[in-house]
């Protein structure tokens, strides 16, 4: 007799059963009310043991088991025919082969196949469903952590007509872009892009390059990157694949790197994000280099943020959505 759990397809209950192999059927056994089912081997699916871990058996109905079984009651389950990832964990060289294949696949999923599926689902995200996500972005942040400006009408009109002047003289695929201002002690200086082109400075990040017209520009220019390459849709699609890809491959594990070392999927979604963080940094500064200007504002710029970073380490990168700030200024500087 094995001692199982038995999960109910509503997922509402669960039982501890007991079970015993009959001929071709397994008689279950629900000690809490007496009563007893027999279940053809014909009638469920398991799926492939893993080392020690306990075997899942889903029955018709949608009911499922889940027991520690002998290698007896894994022959019986699989018929005598064990093939799969418990057969090929006990020969040496395919062991051997899959420590080498498995780091190659993730990491070409994680860093090639995912990045490309993304930009391909982002492309098929109408307009008019970024422009009604982006409005009500805009409207929690401005009841939750932004507040309004508080720069004079001269000084806004005066930054938002020379970025105005920017996109005139630059070819976008978004012809929609609008320029916001609102104070935030809680961002700090900052700036962001929202998908329908709508791009927000604090007034806090004004007041942190001293108002510097040259430095707010190559700011905007990396929003716009952002904007122009559909950053936010495909940070969104890479977010939503990476989860399900790690809940594939890792199942349960996901969760205890998330909670226990603090990685998992969040490191995963941090590299996503630096990946765009480069790309709107290089847009910036190819822009800059088309318009005649110089690509040290963008420099300019990083070090203004560098001034209030503490310092960070490579180690630091894997736990941050945006790259080490030294980079990003070493990557404007040596940009002629």
């Amino acid at each position: 007799m094995l001692v199982s759990h038995y999960y109910y397809a509503s997922g509402v209950r669960s039982d501890i059963v007991t079970c015993n192999i009959e001929g071709d059927e397994l008689v279950i056994f629900f000690d809490q009310n007496g009563t007893s089912k027999r279940v053809h081997r014909s009638e469920m699916t398991t799926r492939t043991k893993l080392a020690g871990l306990p075997r899942e058996v889903s029955l018709d109905g949608g009911d499922l088991l889940m027991w520690s079984s002998s290698p007896e009651e894994d022959a019986w389950l699989d018929k005598n025919q064990l093939v799969g990832v418990s057969k090929l964990e006990s020969k040496k060289p395919y062991l051997m082969a899959s420590i080498i294949l498995v780091p190659l696949l993730l990491y070409g999923l994680f860093t090639q196949a995912l990045p490309r599926i993304a930009v391909s689902f982002s492309q098929y995200v109408p307009y008019s469903i970024k422009e009604i996500g982006s409005q009500h972005t805009l409207a929690a942040l401005d009841s939750t952590l932004l507040k309004p400006s508080k720069l004079s009408t001269e000084s806004k009109e005066l930054h938002a007509n020379s970025f105005y002047s920017l996109l005139a003289q630059i070819e976008t695929e978004n012809k929609n872009y609008r320029v916001h201002f609102r104070h935030s002690n809680v961002l700090g200086p900052n700036a962001f892009a929202l998908p329908d082109g709508t791009i927000v400075f604090t007034d806090q990040l004004i007041a942190l390059v001293e108002e510097n017209q040259d430095v707010l520009n190559a700011i905007f220019l990396h929003e716009v990157g952002h904007v122009e390459n559909n950053h936010s849709m495909q940070l969104i699609a890479e977010s939503l694949f990476a989860t399900l890809a790690i809940s594939y491959f890792f199942g349960d594990l996901s969760g205890v790197l998330d909670g226990v070392l603090g990685v998992g999927t969040s490191v995963v979604q941090n590299q996503f994000s630096k990946a765009h963080e480069w790309e709107a940094d290089n847009y910036a500064i190819g822009q800059l280099k088309a318009l005649g200007k110089d690509p040290a504002d963008f420099a300019a710029a990083m070090e203004a943020f560098q001034t209030l970073a503490t310092e960070q380490s490579d180690l630091d990168s894997w736990f941050s959505s945006h790259p080490l700030v030294t980079d990003r200024i070493d990557n404007a500087r040596r940009t002629k």
